[in-house]
């Protein structure tokens, strides 16, 4: 079937090549390194930070990876409380087998008969995961530190201790409630968690630097124990920001649905907030929705460790940073991880789709060949290629001085229609050649 707006395509290549440009440099990315050198002699942070790892992903491109101070790259960090996203994934992997009926509605109970007690077994696991299960948020309980008994033992141990609120009353935030969850998951699935953790996400996302380290192969520390690279979960949380499917190898890894799940706050403003480090509720299922705006717009998802590792997803630019260390504290980084997603953002524009620093006519030719069709040419990531996306690459088009005018006539219509962009795009295109 000839694309229906076929007549347009050939006309809009021949003027973009008319208008073809030298290639522009790569990215600036100037002031992302200036604030990271600064972090290292103690500038936008409290105390110094004497090492780090930076990689910054746009549409599952590396755009940016360097080491600061004493750090070398890719060096193994204890991710800490990064780990609850991890966890949070495999959960929705669970959940979408639905093996034994697991599913973030079931109950601790279905699977742990001993939690089918008064309180105990009102606890969903959508709740376990998103600290409002009512069990204490403790991270330094000796159970979660216990190497020699299981994790169903441990969630025996942890229901001794009576409950501290009503489920679903209060955000409290811990690690005891996953570390029950983790065990359900177990009896759900019929396999120790650390190989349902491998099977299902570190071996088909080849994180082989990935791995628990606290406590014990039978009771890892579900919350806050693996230890893993900047690129391993980098790869991780870019599978997460392209809707469940790894972009190395086109696997999907979870639905579309459980992604979204994860991404949508559980919490509510007339929750309670008996404990948070992020003085907020603000949490979906294991990731922190709606952060970092201290210097720029929000991160729709964080995974922030307590020592500093801290990774991120910008959905709306399509977006994946991960500061790895163990070497400082998260709130020492918090405001820094915000100012520099400010900066990236002043140096990624949207709609620089052949990632080469610059919004130009080879961008518009990628829009054009991909519109209606592939993403290639997503701007705003909605998913699609379309007139919205002409217009995100209008606003970072760089207009020379000498053609500003006629830029300004030949594209300045309100609402235009799907046609009418491509016309307009073609338009100041020829307008711009002819007065070259």
């Amino acid at each position: 079937m000839t694309h229906p707006h076929s007549s347009f395509a050939c006309l809009l290549t021949a003027c973009v090549l008319a208008l073809a440009s030298p290639a522009q440099a790569a990215y600036d990315f100037t002031g992302l390194t200036s604030l990271a050198n600064g972090a290292l002699a103690g500038q936008n942070v409290v105390t110094p930070v004497p090492g780090f790892e930076i990689r910054l992903l746009k549409h599952g491109v590396p755009i940016y990876h360097q080491v600061f101070g004493a750090w070398s790259l890719n060096r193994p960090a204890n991710v800490d409380s990064s780990t609850k996203t991890l966890s949070g994934a495999l959960m929705m992997s669970v959940a979408d087998s639905a093996d034994g009926g697991f599913s973030l509605d079931s109950h601790l109970a279905d699977f742990l008969p001993e939690y089918n007690v008064p309180g105990y077994r009102d606890i969903t696991i959508r709740q376990a995961f998103s600290h409002t299960s009512g069990i204490a948020g403790d991270e330094q309980a000796l159970v979660l530190y216990q190497k020699n008994i299981t994790l169903r033992q441990a969630a025996a141990i942890i229901k001794q201790t009576p409950l501290a609120t009503t489920p679903g009353s209060t955000f409290s935030y811990g690690g005891l409630s996953m570390q029950v969850a983790g065990a359900a998951a177990e009896v759900a699935a019929g396999e120790n968690y650390v190989d349902l953790f491998a099977e299902r996400l570190t071996t088909p996302l080849g994180m082989t630097n990935t791995k628990f380290v606290l406590a014990s192969d039978t009771n890892p520390r579900i919350a806050g124990g693996i230890e893993s690279t900047a690129s391993d979960y980098s790869r991780f949380m870019d599978m997460l920001a392209n809707d469940g499917v790894d972009r190395v190898t086109g696997t999907r890894i979870l639905s579309s649905a459980a992604v979204n799940e994860m991404f949508t706050r559980q919490t509510n403003d007339g929750q309670p907030i008996a404990n948070s480090p992020a003085d907020n509720n603000y949490y979906g299922v294991g990731v922190w929705v709606n952060q970092l705006v201290q210097a720029g717009p929000p991160v729709e998802a964080l995974a922030a460790g307590a020592r500093g590792f801290h990774s991120w997803i910008d959905q709306q630019n399509d977006l994946v940073f991960t500061f790895a260390t163990d070497l400082s504290h998260f709130a020492n980084v918090e405001v820094l991880s915000s100012m520099m997603h400010a900066e990236i953002l002043s140096a990624v524009p949207a709609a620089d789709f052949d990632f080469n620093g610059a919004v130009d006519a080879a961008d518009l030719a990628i829009w054009q060949a991909a519109y209606g069709a592939t993403p290639q040419g997503d701007a705003n990531n909605d998913g699609q290629s379309d007139g919205a996306d002409f217009l995100e690459w209008q606003r970072g088009f760089t207009v020379p001085a000498a053609n500003a005018a006629a830029f300004s006539i030949a594209t300045s219509v309100p609402e235009p229609t799907a046609a009418a962009l491509l016309l307009y795009a073609c338009a100041a295109i020829t307008l711009f050649a002819m007065r070259r």
